[in-house]
């Protein structure tokens, strides 16, 4: 440019010549200052890359934050509607803390774990006495084959005999009617003269 200039200069006028003097000096400075800026610019590259760096991770970090963010409030809203902690048991921990033992458990679990108390003599009498009421009203309002006739009932149980064949004893376990007889014991009364002095069969 500098040598086109020199070529067309000599055949302008002084006042011509003196612009386009003027115009390349001042294109020619804008040049050295935008080649000064980049320069510099050069010796601070790589601050500048490194700050571009920083920038762009902390743009990722704040994207997985808003993420992250999104799935805790939609696992909150649709997951964990249901996961939350019951109501804390303060009578149980009053009962404990004061008393020093737990008297609120289920008497099921007590029941299987613990024996009852046996029953006191006099509450074995009274109820053997009740359940020999319930067994001779069962035998009242039964229809009886006349075999079964001879019948005895102690100590809440009937026992039937019939002579040469049988006797079993039974019981019942309530006092509803339609309760099913149990068989407590049965004992086989059949004889075979044949075997010698009226002996019981082996089998």
């Amino acid at each position: 440019e500098l040598t086109v200039l020199a070529d067309l200069l000599p055949r302008k006028t002084d006042m011509e010549r003196k612009i386009e003097i003027v115009q390349f000096a001042s294109r020619t400075r804008q040049l050295f200052v935008r080649l000064l800026a980049l320069v510099k610019w050069a010796n601070n590259a790589g601050k500048v890359e490194k700050c571009a760096m920083i920038s762009s991770f902390l743009d990722q970090q704040a994207i997985l934050f808003v993420d992250t963010a999104d799935r805790l409030a939609s696992l909150a809203r649709d997951a964990l509607v249901h996961a939350r902690l019951p109501n804390f048991a303060i009578p149980y921990a009053i009962d404990v803390l004061t008393t020093g033992s737990y008297p609120r458990l289920p008497t099921c679990i007590r029941d299987k774990i613990i024996p009852p108390d046996p029953i006191t003599k006099i509450e074995k009498q009274t109820t053997l006495h009740q359940l020999n009421q319930i067994l001779r009203h069962r035998l009242v309002t039964t229809d009886l084959p006349p075999q079964l006739a001879n019948l005895t009932v102690a100590n809440g149980r009937v026992k039937f005999r019939v002579e040469g064949e049988f006797e079993a004893t039974l019981t019942v376990m309530g006092d509803d009617p339609d309760v099913p007889w149990r068989l407590l014991k049965l004992e086989i009364l059949v004889e075979d003269k044949e075997t010698g002095d009226g002996r019981a069969l082996v089998h």
